[in-house]
C-alpha cells in the first residue's frame, strides 16, 4: 500500500507541475507570485536537491523535456534555477 500512495503522489505533483508550467508559459498565472512559483516549481522538479535539474529530472515536465536543449544555455546538460527561470520568463 504505500508504494501505490507514493506512486500515486509522484504522478500527482508531476501533473501539478505540468499544469502550472503550461500555465505560466501561457501567462495565465498571477505574476505576483512569479518568483516564488518558479522556485518551488523549480525545488519540487530538483529530485535529488542539488541545485540543477537533470535530464531525467526535466523529463517529468513535458514543456522542459521537449525544450531542454534550448533552456541549456550553457550547454552543460543541466538546467540551473537561472536558465529555468529566464525559459519561464
Amino acid at each position: 500500500m504505500g508504494v501505490i500512495n507514493k506512486f500515486n503522489r509522484e504522478i500527482h505533483m508531476n501533473i501539478n507541475t505540468l499544469v502550472f508550467s503550461t500555465l505560466l508559459a501561457l501567462g495565465l498565472v498571477n505574476t505576483g507570485a512569479y518568483a516564488m512559483d518558479v522556485d518551488a516549481t523549480f525545488n519540487e522538479l530538483d529530485k535529488d536537491s542539488n541545485g540543477l535539474l537533470s535530464k531525467v529530472e526535466a523529463k517529468m515536465d513535458a514543456v522542459l523535456k521537449e525544450n531542454f536543449a534550448q533552456i541549456d544555455t550553457d550547454q552543460n546538460g543541466q538546467l540551473s534555477l537561472n536558465e529555468f527561470s529566464k525559459f519561464i520568463q
